[in-house]
């Protein structure tokens, strides 16, 4: 009889409990949601280290365009009467970024000339952008004494390319990674991230060493023929798009949250100099606590002799190079110190997945 009223206390005790946590969630739902918020955070750390992609640590070649003409300089014309510079009174600046010619989008020289053979050479309006602003500006054209043809002095180029590295290519979708950091030349001009271009093979046939206060580079020629994907996005951590090359040949390898990444040993992978993918020791001298897109998350030392006898430490071309850290990949090369071209910087591969 006494156990049977403990039992029923019991009871309406867990029932009253029950009903105060209800009524204490309902007021409270702030409290709920950060609660929830917790949780989505942990979960999108765990979905990432079950994450797998392709390892990088090819060189690559890249050329990118930036939607329109970029401006390289300002050029004098010879005409009969002299020396002229169509532009001097314009406010068009090396870097700008030409985006029409009397409201005709322009995106090669071919254009440029195509256009002026019916402009009317004393008022020709160009549209441009400075820095993601679009400006105008009105000039005269002046006709050269050798060809007869009216030009306005630009000096113009319709791509950027290079060697970077190849840092990773998803295995669920096929997009892939490289570089790290972006294309500064094209970055934003227009003020936003979309650009188009292709990634291809390249041969890199010698290297400069990195030395105080100037660093090294890998020498080569980019092999447009062998094309090994398009690009779509040139943003703050590289450059992305879709690859079409073979990655029967790729190794496979896990990635690792930023919350994972600790100080100590390491590997950088690059194939640059060995023809297959080769890891060199480097030692993790901080990983900086980030919770969003940022570059410059991981401090590193190359410590493997090989490597600094082969280009002092990191060279230009080694930008995305995977960072590879208890067989899991971490991040990406995308800085060397001038001062020291053992010590760099990289990016976490958190912010280049899913780009």
């Amino acid at each position: 009889m006494n156990l049977t009223r403990k039992k029923i206390v019991f009871s309406i005790t867990l029932i009253l409990l029950a009903v105060i946590m209800v009524l204490i969630l309902g007021s409270t739902g702030g409290s709920e949601q950060v609660f929830l918020l917790n949780m989505s955070s942990n979960n999108k750390s765990d979905n990432l280290s079950n994450r797998q992609v392709y390892l990088g640590g090819q060189p690559i070649g890249v050329e990118i365009k930036p939607n329109g003409l970029l401006i390289e300089g300002i050029l004098p014309v010879v005409t009969k009467e002299g020396v002229e510079t169509p532009l001097s009174e314009c406010d068009i600046k090396k870097g700008d970024l030409l985006k029409k010619i009397n409201g005709i989008e322009v995106n090669n020289s071919e254009d440029i000339n195509k256009i002026m053979q019916t402009a009317d050479v004393n008022n020709i309006q160009l549209s441009l952008v400075r820095n993601g602003s679009l400006f105008n500006s009105t000039a005269k054209a002046a006709k050269d004494s050798i060809s007869g043809e009216y030009k306005l002095g630009l000096s113009v180029s319709d791509a950027t390319d290079g060697i970077g590295t190849l840092t990773f290519i998803d295995t669920k979708d096929g997009r892939y990674g490289a570089l790290g950091h972006p294309i500064s030349e094209v970055y934003k001009k227009d003020g936003t991230t979309n650009v188009s271009g292709f990634i291809c093979d390249a041969n890199v046939f010698s290297v400069y060493k990195g030395e105080k206060n100037r660093a090294g580079e890998l020498v080569g020629n980019l092999v447009k023929e062998v094309k090994l994907g398009t690009i779509d996005t040139n943003e703050t951590q590289g450059i992305f798009g879709e690859y079409t090359g073979d990655t029967s040949s790729l190794k496979k390898i896990n990635v690792a949250s930023h919350k994972n990444v600790k100080p100590g040993k390491a590997q950088i992978v690059t194939s640059a100099f060995t023809g297959k993918p080769t890891y060199y020791d480097i030692e993790i001298i901080k990983a900086c606590k980030q919770e969003k897109d940022k570059p410059k998350g991981i401090l590193y030392r190359v410590t493997d002799e090989r490597l600094i006898k082969l280009c002092g430490g990191i060279v230009q071309g080694m930008s995305g190079s995977p960072i590879v850290q208890k067989g899991k990949l971490v991040g990406a090369v995308t800085h060397v110190f001038l001062a020291d071209s053992t010590k760099g910087y990289g990016t976490y591969i958190d912010w280049m997945i899913d780009k």
